[in-house]
């Protein structure tokens, strides 16, 4: 039976675990409020998540690095919009010991100044193979004009800001942003609470500290925009606001661009590159927050085709307000569950969606709650949702030698209406 324990600390860390049976692995999920749109400079914190590797208080990145090996973790050290994030997989009888080398990359990175320029190019090289991912770059680009700033930032940093920084000045976010308050540490797999609580209280004494709340500055730009690019694709890309994380019709919502956008029995794959032949790839998928959840639908075509690709996209888009079908329906809520069980069998996968959870919510949800909350979505809930739902203002984004003409309602800002 999964088990899910959380905790406080007086610091404002947060401690979620959750024991899995028949596991022998586990998977970490520890953040601190310290992503790209907590710096004042854009890319400080890309910066650091390539510096705090470059060793730790009391030892080299050779060292550390080993210490991680010999317990045969695999971790990952990277910088998202809103948080950084250490998280990792182990056997679950060496998470206690690997805990503690994790915490070094919050608590006690030393920041060595001769590994700044390294970790420099290192962010750059980055941000110059957007040219050559086009796909990559179009969703770049989607979040820099669908979100208000500073929550539309890319996680790969400004180029300016990254070459203007200073090894002073990444110790101050350091010391200012990596703090306790705010933290989640999640850990998934063959644990035990208690033990995970005392190891997290021994190595995080004395750690304090209060994170800001970010708020947005700037309203997003939205409508329609061109990447020009002499290339014989044509990236598409197009972002509407979605239900929040537990707001009604979230379920009804996923399920919706489940059945539109999700599968290759999807309706986009089947009206827009099976029957028309418009595209060699479409898809939709619907990302649920806490604060800024959105629908984005991707297609790549060539320029030729690109014009009818994006009407075809969109008519299809209204088409959905008039209902699903009974099978798309119960096809849908298969594949949801059948996702849900194999996902509940990853720690890593498990790690992450209790992270989700507990940040959106505030509440972690365990396999038997998410399976009982699609058991009670019905047929008729996801069509009264569709039949009322409205998208608000839209963004779409075009990578192509050739701009693509778009007059829709639903890229003007007069429609913008919220969900």
């Amino acid at each position: 039976m999964q088990t899910i324990e959380c905790h406080k600390l007086e610091s404002g860390l947060h401690i979620v675990t959750e024991k899995m049976p028949g596991v022998r692995t586990a998977a970490v999920n520890w953040t601190v409020c310290a992503g790209v749109a907590t710096n004042k400079h854009d890319g400080d914190s890309v910066l650091l998540s390539e510096l705090v590797q470059r060793g730790v208080k009391h030892l080299s990145a050779k060292q550390h690095n080993d210490a991680l090996e010999s317990l045969g973790v695999k971790r990952q050290v990277t910088c998202g919009i809103e948080f950084f994030v250490v998280s990792g997989v182990m056997l679950g009888s060496r998470a206690v010991e690997a805990i503690p080398l994790f915490g070094e990359y919050l608590m006690n990175a030393t920041l060595p100044e001769q590994d700044l320029a390294a970790c420099k190019s290192l962010c750059m090289q980055s941000i110059h193979s957007l040219v050559d991912n086009p796909a990559r770059q179009v969703g770049v680009a989607i979040n820099a004009n669908h979100h208000p700033s500073p929550f539309n930032r890319s996680a790969y940093g400004d180029p300016t800001s990254i070459e203007s920084a200073s090894i002073d000045r990444l110790h101050r976010i350091y010391k200012q942003l990596f703090v306790p308050d705010g933290s989640i540490l999640v850990v998934a797999g063959d644990v035990v609470h208690k033990e995970i609580v005392e190891v997290v209280e021994r190595i995080t004494r004395g750690w304090r500290g209060k994170h800001s709340v970010v708020s947005s500055s700037k309203p997003p730009s939205r409508g329609v925009h061109w990447i020009e690019q002499d290339t014989s694709q044509s990236h598409i890309a197009l972002a509407f606001d979605g239900p929040n994380a537990g707001d009604d019709g979230e379920l009804q919502e996923s399920i919706a661009m489940s059945i539109f956008g999700g599968a290759t029995s999807g309706r986009l794959f089947t009206q827009v590159r099976q029957r028309r032949s418009l595209c060699y790839s479409v898809s939709a998928r619907y990302a649920s927050s806490r604060d800024r959840s959105v629908v984005r639908i991707h297609a790549g075509t060539t320029p030729q085709r690109a014009d009818e690709t994006v009407r075809i996209c969109l008519e299809q888009l209204k088409e959905l307000r008039n209902g699903v079908s009974r099978n798309e329906f119960d096809r849908a809520i298969r594949r949801m569950k059948s996702r849900t069980v194999m996902n509940g069998e990853s720690t890593s996968t498990r790690a992450s969606t209790l992270w989700s959870d507990y940040y959106a919510l505030g509440k972690p949800k365990t396999l038997a709650d998410r399976l009982r909350e699609i058991d009670g979505v019905t047929f008729e809930s996801v069509n009264d949702w569709l039949a009322d739902r409205t998208l608000g203002q839209g963004t779409l984004v075009t990578l192509g030698p050739n701009e693509i003409e778009v007059d829709d309602e639903i890229f003007k800002p007069s429609t913008l209406k919220g969900c």
